[in-house]
């Protein structure tokens, strides 16, 4: 969370050194105040690449014969650059298919640098060569004898919608083809640059941008991070714009669920905050039981299953635990451990180590990435440390105990994301991942990824583990009884709703009439009826009386303009409670009488004296009604008058009133145009009349626009007429359906026009 860091570190008056490459470096140095900038340049005007832009987006298809023939003739370099992990296996596995004479390897974040070894020595390797890579190699990596890039326009970057982290393929920004092209372009002789894009991209004319940047990618750690400083998010300098709807989510998950408390950490947050893990992992480390400590401490320290394996070949049949990501990733872990690792000392500290070659070799034969296994060893070392546990030397292999459970934490716990039967409790679809192991039915929790489809809707996927049914239902809990009233029921409309919910679920729910209001549930009941009869809905006889005083008061309060008692649903309710006071049962209600005095809300002479005020306007000798409203902070009379009117009305013998006049125009089936003035009112009338539209509908159609083709005399043609046939003949034909001759064809030809009359 660098955004964060830079926001909280100035927050304290930091000064900062900063170094950053390629991007412009003015918003570092406006953002962080710099006294100076140093820039520097390493780039060689002789030593400039050759760029060149070619259409052809795949880069499978681009390393055809006749670009891999220039290469081997040559004996060029080349660095291909791809998005994805398995687009640089892919590359790697057809160049070596079809090339055997080429050194070929990929690299990406799931792959040990050393395997670059070859590439990164002093001599190189030998040409000519292909190595394709990730974003993870454009900068970090300086390959020796490299001389041609291979640039594939795209790239995968997550995208804040809506609160949503949203992975989004994108094409390359002007940073990003700069660096890559740059470990040629300037440094090497004869270098080149292929660029694969259907942009047209004009390399010279590309100059550094400023950095993206992303807050609220774990919009849990932001909020985690700001309450245990006892500051918020929103209170920051922050380098970016704050994502407010992911933020208050995120505060309003912690709060439920314990860790935030008037904007601190809770004991139980500092315990789950300090370990170096996602928040969902730590809640369950702190919640385990000691024996399930090293499996979820295993699972927390793998990114997931899906970037554990290669997905173009691998072979873990064997490790598969149905129904669950979570612990088929643990079994991988376990077994390389148990196979190839021992417990060693790494800085002075206690780790999982493994030897490179053998590791190497395992990992190959089985499709997982030796990086993740390195990773979760360190992952895991530091897990115990935070936790003050001694690291174990072997990890307990999977049972079907444990494996029930690992589920019944996960269910009682329940940090994760959860879906059941491919749907949210909020309704959106989120389907199971395809690299999957997890069944699509029924209950899966996990983490929920966004990424955005070809038409750029974001759609959600989820990985992690099933929940048994029985798990579902032991661990839901039963929801409060609610009192509610329901105009459905006319024979029982007070009723007692309970759910059983699970996280969000409702599972079922009991809806039953009542007589007799529930102990403990009088004040609930008596509010449901009190609402009910301010809201109208309810079956008393009181209610037509109840109405029309309702409406009397609320007609006073906007002739009032605002400034008598507001009287709406909700202060009616409270009224209508201290008459509900001895009420009971529903019984008690119907006989209670309910008719409000309107004289306990409003004086009846401070209605009479609003009241008072004129209820219609006199134009042209007849009289039309006036509405008074309140809109926004302001009080207007509005006078509404017909469409026909309008030109009729006289401003000099208007009446004078105690607030703006303004006008609603009807116009018949149209809606009503609503302005301050006459003559606004007199210009949306013209703009927005059939005459006007016709105008502006034939002006399109004669510049070439799109709309209904005309007919005869410039008219819509009516359905079934055709072109250039009127009812009496067109250009192109005559008489009706626009037939050569018209009508009905006589025997022997017959003439145009239509058939003379018969006398």
């Amino acid at each position: 969370e660098l955004e964060l860091c830079l926001a909280l570190a100035k927050r304290a008056g930091c000064r900062f050194i900063w170094l950053s490459a390629t991007v412009d470096p003015r918003f570092y140095a406006e953002y962080l105040e710099s006294a100076a900038v140093i820039e520097s340049s390493a780039f060689d005007p002789e030593k400039a690449a050759e760029v060149r832009v070619s259409n052809t987006s795949d880069p499978v298809g681009f390393l055809g014969d006749r670009f891999m023939r220039h290469v081997q003739k040559e004996k060029r370099g080349v660095a291909v650059f791809v998005p994805t992990r398995a687009g640089t296996e892919q590359v790697a596995k057809v160049v070596t298919e079809r090339y055997r004479g080429v050194l070929t390897e990929f690299y990406h974040g799931g792959e040990p640098v050393t395997k670059l070894r070859p590439f990164l020595e002093e001599d190189g390797a030998p040409h000519p060569f292909v190595l394709s890579m990730t974003a993870a190699g454009q900068s970090a990596l300086n390959i020796r004898g490299l001389d041609t890039v291979v640039i594939e326009d795209a790239q995968f970057t997550t995208l804040v919608k809506k609160g949503k982290s949203v992975l989004t393929r994108m094409p390359l920004g002007a940073n990003e083809i700069l660096q890559m092209a740059g470990r040629v372009h300037g440094r090497v002789e004869d270098g080149e640059v292929w660029i694969l894009s259907e942009r047209d991209i004009q390399f010279e004319n590309l100059r550094p941008t400023e950095p993206h940047f992303q807050l609220a990618g774990d919009p849990d750690r932001v909020a985690m991070t700001c309450a245990d400083m006892g500051v918020r998010a929103d209170e920051l300098d922050l380098p970016v714009p704050l994502d407010r709807i992911a933020y208050r989510r995120a505060v309003e998950l912690l709060q439920t669920r314990g860790i935030i408390e008037n904007g601190r950490l809770t004991r139980y947050g500092r315990e789950v905050e300090v370990l170096p893990v996602d928040r969902a992992w730590g809640e369950l480390l702190v919640q385990s039981d000691e024996h399930l400590v090293p499996i979820v401490a295993t699972c927390a320290s793998i990114e997931s299953l899906h970037r554990m394996l290669r997905q173009q070949d691998n072979d873990i049949g064997q490790y598969v635990v149905d129904g669950s990501d979570h612990l088929t990733a643990y079994a991988i872990d376990q077994d390389a451990l148990e196979t190839l690792g021992t417990l060693g000392s790494v800085y002075g500290l206690p780790r999982h180590v493994f030897e490179q070659e053998p590791l190497e070799k395992w990992c190959e034969e089985r499709g997982v990435m030796m990086r993740s296994i390195e990773d979760a060893a360190l992952a895991i070392a530091s897990i115990y440390r935070g936790m003050d546990l001694e690291l174990p030397r072997t990890l307990p292999k999977l049972n079907g105990r444990i494996d029930r459970e690992w589920r019944a934490l996960v269910a009682r716990v329940m940090p994760f994301d959860l879906v059941i039967d491919e749907e949210t409790s909020w309704g959106e679809e989120v389907n199971v991942s395809k690299t999957s192991v997890c069944r699509n039915y029924g209950a899966v929790a996990g983490e929920i990824v966004y990424f955005a489809d070809k038409m750029g809707r974001a759609r959600g996927s989820i990985s992690g583990s099933n929940i048994p049914d029985e798990m579902v239902w032991e661990f839901a809990k039963p929801g409060e009884a609610e009192v509610v009233y329901d105009p459905g029921h006319r024979r029982a409309p007070l009723r007692l709703r309970r759910a059983k919910e699970f996280h969000g679920f409702v599972l079922e729910s009991e809806d039953e009439g009542i007589a007799a209001f529930p102990k403990g549930l009088e004040d609930q009941a008596r509010r449901a009826l009190a609402a009910a009869v301010a809201s109208g809905q309810a079956y008393h006889p009181d209610i037509p009386g109840v109405r029309e005083t309702l409406r009397e008061l609320r007609e006073v309060f906007r002739r009032s303009a605002g400034t008598t008692a507001a009287v709406n649903e909700s202060v009616l309710t409270d009224h209508l409670m201290a008459r509900l006071a001895d009420v009971n049962s529903y019984a008690q209600f119907m006989e209670t009488p309910l008719r409000i005095d309107p004289d306990a809300l409003v004086p009846a002479e401070e209605r009479a004296r609003w009241m008072a005020l004129p209820d219609h306007i006199w134009i042209a000798d007849r009289s039309y009604p006036l509405d008074y409203v309140i809109e926004g902070d302001t009080a207007v009379v509005r006078a509404r008058i017909p469409a026909k009117t309008l030109n009729q009305v006289d401003e000099e013998e208007l009446p004078t009133f105690d607030r703006p006049l303004h006008w609603t125009v009807t116009r018949g089936k149209h809606e009503a145009v609503r302005a301050a003035t006459l003559d606004e009112a007199r210009q949306q009338v013209r703009e927005t009349s059939p005459a006007t539209r016709a105008r502006k509908r034939d002006a399109e159609e004669g510049g070439g626009g799109r709309g209904r083709t005309r007919g005869e005399g410039g008219r819509p043609r009516r359905s079934g007429q055709r072109k250039g046939g009127g009812r009496n003949g067109g250009d192109d034909g005559g008489g009706r359906g626009g037939r050569s001759g018209g009508g009905r064809r006589r025997k022997g030809g017959g003439h145009k026009g239509r058939r003379k009359a018969r006398h």
